[in-house]
């Protein structure tokens, strides 16, 4: 972004643009893993259903998000109101990019995240259903 100063609504425009587009990227990113990942299953005798994980993919997709909104800062839109075909595909780049980065980091930074995540589900599967009335 240009240094010179601009209408908020025309930031948030913007970051809503970058942060769809860094979307749209890490979705391209994410029907290569499906795919593998159906494969995995698949070899390893199990549906995919049974290996698919929702909440996994859609933090997959906010980050995606979060890397699109950070990359257009990186770009300047001058006046925020044009954007070139470049600057599209650039969003886009970094959204499929950018998540790669996000995620190692937080691999290195909280590495046994994974983990505690699966043990919180178990807990929650094992605990004693609530008691009703």
């Amino acid at each position: 972004m240009s240094d010179q100063p601009f209408l908020v609504a025309a930031f948030l425009n913007a970051a809503l643009l970058g942060g769809l587009l860094g979307t749209v990227g890490q979705g391209v990113r994410a029907i290569v893993g499906l795919k593998k990942a159906r494969e995995e299953a698949a070899q390893q005798g199990r549906t995919f259903a049974e290996t698919f994980e929702p909440g996994r993919l859609l933090l997959s997709l906010a980050i995606g998000f979060v890397a699109g909104v950070l990359g257009l800062l990186t770009l300047d839109l001058g006046d925020a109101t044009k954007i070139a075909m470049q600057q599209i595909v650039t969003l886009i780049a970094i959204g499929y990019a950018g998540t790669d980065f996000i995620e190692g980091f937080m691999q290195r930074a909280v590495p046994d995240l994974d983990a505690r995540a699966r043990r919180a589900a178990e807990g929650a599967s094992l605990a004693e259903p609530p008691a009703v009335g």
